[in-house]
């Protein structure tokens, strides 16, 4: 690359593109044969003030548009960011630059795509619609230990509620029973 002195030469011409154009610093330095570090010192020494890229409009945004629906429905905070990956169909970079300006500007929880995995986003469905034990969740989908995962969320913050299964005496004096006549049935 060349250097900052090969500016001096194409000063007004630069100067005129800093002001009035939104192409980045990168591809400026393309074209005039130096580094985007030199194009960015060069606005920095002159003080020029940079034009800010197009304003971004969630109300006129596809994207941002089914983002806000995905995130409008029950317990969406516990969606994976794969899902809503396939759900869109886009790729990685352009979807998370989506969320995080949704999240930035409170249209979306800010949990929401946050989950780790598909697993634990199948656990948590499984949690909140049938009556089962945290344990027996966890088996179904193949997490080793789902109750750690909802401690965790619960410390950060997650508005996770109490499950559907609750424990009694007689439901654990049950099960005990039950392994016990395995074990001998056997």
């Amino acid at each position: 690359m060349g250097t900052p002195y090969q500016l001096r030469a194409v000063e007004a011409e630069l100067t005129k593109n800093l002001e009035k154009t939104i192409i980045s610093c990168r591809d400026l330095g393309k074209i005039y044969g130096v580094s985007r570090q030199a194009i960015f010192g060069f606005c920095q020494q002159k003080g020029i003030k940079r034009p800010k890229r197009g304003k971004h409009y969630p109300e006129k945004c596809s994207i941002c548009q089914d983002l806000i629906k995905i995130a409008n429905k029950p317990n969406s905070d516990f969606i994976s960011y794969q899902t809503i990956k396939e759900q869109l169909r886009i790729r990685r970079r352009k979807l998370t630059d989506h969320i995080v300006f949704l999240r930035r500007n409170g249209l979306v929880s800010p949990r929401f795509g946050r989950v780790r995995s598909k697993k634990a986003e199948l656990a948590y469905r499984i949690y909140f619609k049938e009556r089962l034990s945290i344990r027996a969740i966890g088996l179904r989908v193949g997490l080793k230990n789902f109750w750690s995962t909802i401690k965790r969320n619960k410390i950060l913050g997650w508005d996770v509620p109490a499950p559907l299964f609750t424990y009694d005496s007689n439901d654990r004096r049950n099960i005990w029973l039950k392994r016990i006549k395995r074990k001998r049935g056997r």
